[in-house]
């Protein structure tokens, strides 16, 4: 029975609070999940929900997304888990382009360039289906959260009320939602899942109205269970057809062209030579594919199929059909043939761009994601820009919420990912256009796609597909020529506001050479490098003890900033890289606790030669000079936010105190216990043995 308010046999709806509700378990999701997982140790509570049954993430959606580009491996890195999805996914080496040969018609090959440019980052774009790496990043939370923080299924909102009088208050849960848990029934979706036995994708996919897609949920008169949450915080993480952007009224803003794709994911029997590589086709007159190889030797074919759709119409989705897709790549890549040993799942998407007006309400309910920003699939951006947006936003509402910072920082959010969301949409408007258009031939030219300008354009783009042409402007944590000015001279490769890369380094404690950036894993910690030079002049040491006692001083940005009862690390993290030579210094010889913390071992770095590896030259590749140093200062998210010199120390309380709060209780120095090296004076001379007995 249920009663007038919803609820079953009349009952009380279960209450419950949390601090971040996130709405949606995609890429988007389940990365802001695995960030504050990183922070339920603190007492953070986290929840996450999804109304998709854990069925259809193990089969017909599972695919989606499958490219991870150079910047998501490297956020994979410093979460801790790269090398599995390395082992498991499908690197990318090579883009091949074909085209018409402009005599003949017939289809060559035009050109090759590397996938991902040599040297951008120490990480290939690599291939691995969307339902596996969200699996990893879910597993990855457990970990960290002691297994509290997972995806709770089948679980829909129907509303969304912000108490606009408690915003402001940070002890307050301004937003309450209530939750409709679903029955295994109910969260499978009815119909659009697969077609003719194969698994499809078209249930979650731009062919599929906001209405329809809301549709295939069923409900029933009885639900499971109603619930109602109280949450400081909510993020945004359900998709292009976003419940949480529709309740809010925010505005999607952008347009849709007239081109329908196609999406197969089939084990290919054909005699075209370059269906394990990248490709880029265009016919004369069939239309155009992209070809990716996967793994478990998958390809999977972006094929631009022989329908349109005027803007704000449906396409009939009966054309698209894993049989019909084949079809249009057969007549594409005519005269090479193209047959199949098995089609594991398909889709379509009809090709638009869309912009939120707004990435939050209040700042308190986020959107990420396709939630807030829509583009085609071919530019491989969807999954990669959607997680980077909660890596930017899970940090800043961990230290928020711990009373770690200012809520002025959560603006910085929007400020930041709104500017790369409208680069990308711009980059997919005019690629797409390039893929999706007729090759030029003498009768067309001005209307036809110039093959030359669609390669340059895959060239130049090659770095922002790899995710590495992001620039954060200035602002309160990005210090360039702002209220806290960088000397970026001092580091001239390193660029303010970019995202900080690897450089081979040597720890002094193991002679064991590595990544700086491996040595620098997601914990939510600020790190403060020093770049000292060559400590073994009496100058250049004298220099960086003067600066260990400011870090160790009351009045120093550890000792303000970091809780008593929290690791002195865990709030600002520092680390060394000197020049000179690694056996001219023992590890005694640096300060303690700041530079050097008692026990600790990964905190001193030499740039020198390694035995095995050699000399990975890393104040070369910083542009930071041996004679003069530098401090860098690297966000928890692993883009540079400050470049200033050794003494200027001045400048790094100014930076901190931007957003930064003082904790109640800091850390000082002096709570610290110092180890001593042995005091030899006190030791009396022996004499060595001569017999092998020992006494």
């Amino acid at each position: 029975m249920t009663a007038a308010n919803g609820h079953p046999n009349g009952s009380s709806p279960d209450v419950s609070k949390v601090d971040v509700l996130i709405i949606g378990a995609g890429p988007a999701g389940v990365m802001a999940a695995d960030m504050l997982a990183r922070f339920t140790a603190r007492g953070l509570t986290v929840r996450i929900v999804d109304k998709r049954s854990g069925n259809l993430d193990n089969g017909a959606s599972a695919r989606q997304a499958d490219g991870l580009n150079s910047r998501s491996l490297e956020m994979f890195e410093a979460l801790g888990f790269s090398e599995v999805i390395e082992k498991e996914g499908s690197r990318m080496s090579e883009i091949n382009f074909w085209n018409p040969d402009p005599k003949t018609g017939r289809l060559i090959r035009s050109g090759k360039i590397p996938d991902t440019i040599p040297g951008l980052s120490r990480f290939q774009q690599t291939i691995l289906h969307q339902g596996r790496i969200e699996a990893h990043i879910m597993e990855d939370a457990a970990k960290h959260s002691k297994g509290t923080v997972k995806v709770e299924r089948g679980v829909v909102p129907e509303t969304l009320i912000v108490d606009e009088s408690l915003v402001d208050n940070p002890d307050a849960y301004p937003i309450t939602v209530t939750l409709r848990h679903l029955s295994e029934e109910e969260a499978n979706p009815d119909g659009l899942t697969s077609v003719a036995g194969v698994k499809s994708g078209l249930f979650r996919s731009s062919l599929v109205s906001t209405a329809e897609e809301e549709a295939l949920y069923k409900k029933s008169a009885e639900a499971q269970r109603i619930e109602t949450v109280s949450a400081k915080y909510v993020i945004g993480c359900d998709g292009a057809h976003s419940w949480t952007r529709r309740t809010l009224g925010i505005k999607m803003i952008g347009e849709q062209t007239n081109y329908v794709w196609g999406v197969l994911d089939a084990i290919p029997l054909t005699n075209f030579p370059d269906i394990r590589s990248r490709c880029a086709i265009h016919s004369a007159n069939s239309g155009s594919i992209m070809i990716i190889p996967q793994e478990r030797d998958l390809v999977r074919l972006y094929i631009q199929l022989p329908v349109q759709v005027k803007p704000g119409e449906y396409l009939d989705r009966s054309k698209v059909t894993p049989d019909a897709i084949l079809d249009t790549a057969r007549a594409i890549i005519a005269p090479y043939t193209m047959d199949t040993a098995h089609i594991d799942w398909f889709t379509g998407y009809h090709i638009g761009q869309r912009l939120t007006e707004s990435f939050h309400h209040s700042n308190r309910v986020f959107l990420a994601g396709d939630a807030c920003h829509t583009h085609s699939p071919k530019a491989g951006q969807g999954m990669n820009t959607s997680m980077q947006d909660t890596f930017n936003l899970a940090w800043k509402l961990g230290y928020v919420l711990l009373g770690l910072a200012k809520p002025d920082l959560l603006l910085t959010y929007s400020a930041e990912r709104q500017v790369v969301a409208k680069t990308l949409i711009d980059f997919d408007t005019k690629f797409s256009k390039l893929f999706s258009g007729k090759p030029a031939s003498p009768e067309d030219e001005e209307d036809g796609v110039s093959l030359s300008e669609f390669k340059d354009v895959f060239a130049v783009g090659n770095r922002f597909a790899a995710g590495m042409s992001i620039d954060y402007a200035d602002s309160i944590l990005v210090g360039r020529t702002g209220a806290v000015k960088s000397k970026q001279e001092l580091a001239t490769l390193l660029p303010v506001g970019q995202r900080f890369f690897a450089a081979q380094v040597v720890n002094v404690a193991s002679a064991t050479a590595d990544f700086l950036t491996t040595r620098m894993p997601m914990t939510g910690a600020f790190r403060i490098l020093i770049f000292p030079g060559n400590i073994a002049e009496p100058k250049l040491m004298d220099r960086l003890k003067v600066l260990a006692k400011y870090l160790d001083s009351p009045e120093g940005v550890i000792s303000k900033y970091t809780p008593a009862d929290q690791l002195r690390d865990s709030v600002i993290d520092v680390l060394t890289i000197h020049s000179a030579e690694r056996t001219k210094l023992e590890l005694y010889d640096f300060p303690q606790p700041s530079i050097f913390p008692p026990h600790n071992y990964k905190k001193i770095y030499v740039d020198g030669p390694s035995y095995h590896r050699g000399d990975g030259k890393a104040y070369e590749t910083y542009g930071i000079s041996k004679e003069v140093g530098a401090i860098v200062v690297v966000r928890p998210d692993h883009y540079t936010s400050l470049v200033v010199g050794l003494e200027d120390t001045d400048r790094l309380n100014q930076y901190f105190a931007q957003f930064l709060l003082p904790a109640k209780v800091g850390f000082p120095a002096s709570n610290v216990t110092l180890v001593s090296p042995p005091d030899w004076s006190k030791v009396a001379d022996q004499v060595v043995s001569h017999t092998k007995a020992i006494a």
